[in-house]
């Protein structure tokens, strides 16, 4: 197969992701000035938030489906069972890989605000701590996870997949990792696409990835959230910050005891799972392998056939200008 087909082929499926973008755009924007004339959707957040992400998923992700579906595709990937101590493995990998990127992501952040003189905004933060924990739940934890696998895994890697796993992996993480829109969830929604991408590849089903990221969405969205609203670490945080005595302090501390234990004991957990995770892939890093397919891309022209073409160029650059934006905000 010549190069430039490759390119081509490559450069329709970034422009159905970059159109697919838009669309979401405009039907986000579309169903929020709809909601914005009925005062008790405009004045409540929670259903604000289903407003614009309900119709993202009924609407906008079936039509993109249908648009790479015009898009020639793979089928020939081989059916594997994973058995339930692989998975629970898996999930500490990519547990333990997306805490690392996230705090490698902050502490950037973190900078980038010292030097604009104004923290930057955590975007899932603000947006999970605004809403009702059960819409976080169902949005955030179900539908993304089905959808988002549903597209950058079962679309997206049946159609690049021909031309080597290495080639499906990167790609698949890298326009997954851009979906996000911001610094923090780029980085670690590569690292977690990529390594959900090699996990469909070498299954060939779709649920295994599926239930990873459920896990992933569930506890990082879900019960994180719960946890930090609940257990008072939040008000001792404002305490802190502020004047307060010695004995006002300790009050804080005695009336939310249960609420702080509970929020240690989730913070031993956690990094009980991310020490777990490193230490499984580092025992585990040789199998990590990827295999060639019918069509080879040269080793000197993959980055150029993959991203410098019309269409991945467009929806690149678009999600590249909004993480801008959402730094210096």
């Amino acid at each position: 197969m010549e190069k430039n087909t490759i390119k081509k082929h490559f450069s329709k499926l970034g422009l159905v992701l970059f159109l697919g973008t838009l669309l979401i755009y405009g039907i986000q924007w579309l169903s929020l000035t709809l909601a914005e004339n009925i005062p008790a959707i405009a004045a409540n957040n929670t259903l604000s938030f289903l407003c614009a992400m309900l119709p993202m998923y009924v609407i906008a992700y079936p039509i993109i489906f249908l648009m790479l579906k015009t898009v020639p595709a793979y089928t020939g990937l081989e059916k594997k069972k994973m058995k339930p101590l692989h998975i629970i493995a898996a999930f500490a990998m990519t547990f333990s890989a997306a805490y690392i990127c996230n705090l490698i992501a902050n502490m950037i952040t973190m900078v980038i605000g010292i030097i604009k003189q104004s923290p930057v905004q955590n975007v899932i933060l603000d947006l999970t701590g605004s809403i009702h924990p059960l819409a976080n739940l169902f949005i955030i934890a179900i539908c993304a996870p089905v959808m988002e696998e549903l597209l950058f895994r079962k679309f997206i890697v049946d159609r690049t997949v021909q031309y080597g796993e290495g080639v499906a992996i990167v790609f698949s993480g890298l326009v997954f990792g851009f979906f996000h829109g911001n610094l923090v969830q780029f980085m670690y929604a590569t690292t977690l696409g990529m390594f959900f991408a090699f996990i469909y590849i070498k299954t060939g089903n779709i649920i295994y990835t599926t239930i990873l990221h459920f896990l992933q969405n569930f506890i990082s969205s879900f019960v994180a959230v719960l946890i930090l609203e609940k257990s008072g670490y939040m008000e001792l945080m404002e305490v802190i910050s502020g004047e307060v005595t010695e004995s006002e302090l300790m009050q804080v501390i005695m009336d939310n005891a249960a609420g702080l234990c509970l929020f240690a004991a989730y913070i031993i957990i956690v990094l009980c799972v991310v020490l777990a995770g490193i230490i499984l892939f580092l025992v585990n890093m040789k199998k990590f392998t990827v295999g060639t397919r019918e069509v080879i891309i040269p080793k000197g022209s993959r980055f150029k056939t993959l991203f410098l073409n019309v269409g991945v160029i467009l929806y690149c650059v678009f999600w590249i200008v909004m993480m801008i934006m959402q730094l210096l905000r």
